[in-house]
């Protein structure tokens, strides 16, 4: 009896620390979400199609990123009264242009979380760059989807130094990937105030991301915005004349 219970134990402690192994931590998920989530460069053109009780509205859109999406560059393609406005990303300045007051305007680090032209989408949604190292992170678990994939659950909460409008977040990851598949995001007072859902994933160099997504205003009835990714590139180059105010305001400065 004693040499079977020691054979038990003994094959228990071979079994636990490989089990350990599995379980990422809320760090490692964290990073390998920021790492699927914006670590090439892309280009691509997306469509945005807001909806309301009493209206809808559609946007396409040119968007470029690089550098771990510390670079970004928004160019709206339509509707006509909006063309040629933009958005660029520097490091940490944010600037907008319109053509109607032809000039560049310095927007606070905090209007990345705002709404893009009174869709559901915030600006940083529209470049991949709403999980970014401004929010510390938890596991609040994992579980199995109704398709038997296994989906891990991670809080982000605001470091306080953080220029950020949401309390905190919360996604579900693909394991293995960390593809993110949704966003919750909660105000200062702890609501959820919108539901981001993404879908139609792809694999490009070695990376997972939606060519899909639906954002949902929890706090008004039938309101919600649909982002679809008609082209994109994967691992561009990018011309670095990209990222400049010059190009902002003109696209033959682009390089």
């Amino acid at each position: 009896m004693s040499k079977n219970l020691l054979s038990l134990f003994l094959l228990i402690m071979l079994i636990l620390p490989a089990s350990a192994q599995e379980q990422p931590t809320a760090e490692e998920l964290l990073a390998c979400a920021q790492a699927n989530w914006s670590s090439s460069t892309f280009h691509g053109v997306l469509s945005i199609k807001t909806f309301r009780p009493e209206f809808s509205r559609e946007f396409r859109l040119e968007v470029w990123s690089a550098a771990d999406n510390e670079q970004a560059m928004i160019r709206t393609l339509e509707p006509q009264d909006e063309a040629g406005s933009g958005y660029l990303l520097l490091d940490d300045e944010l600037w907008f242009y319109t053509p109607q007051a032809g000039q560049v305007i310095s927007l606070p680090g905090a209007s990345l979380g705002e709404a893009f032209f009174g869709s559901d989408v915030a600006v940083e949604d529209l470049y991949r760059g709403t999980i970014n190292e401004r929010y510390t992170a938890q596991v609040l678990g994992t579980r199995n989807d109704e398709g038997g994939r296994l989906i891990h659950r991670l809080r982000l909460v605001p470091l306080p130094e953080a220029d950020v409008v949401y309390g905190r977040l919360e996604l579900d990851l693909l394991d293995g990937s960390c593809a993110v598949l949704q966003i919750d995001f909660f105000d200062q007072r702890d609501t959820l105030i919108r539901e981001a859902v993404y879908s139609d994933l792809v694999e490009v160099n070695g990376l997972t991301f939606a060519l899909r997504s639906v954002v949902t205003d929890l706090l008004r009835e039938q309101s919600y915005t649909e982002e679809l990714v008609e082209s994109y590139e994967i691992g561009v180059d990018i011309p670095q004349a990209r990222f400049t105010l010059e190009c902002l305001q003109d696209e033959a400065q682009c390089g």
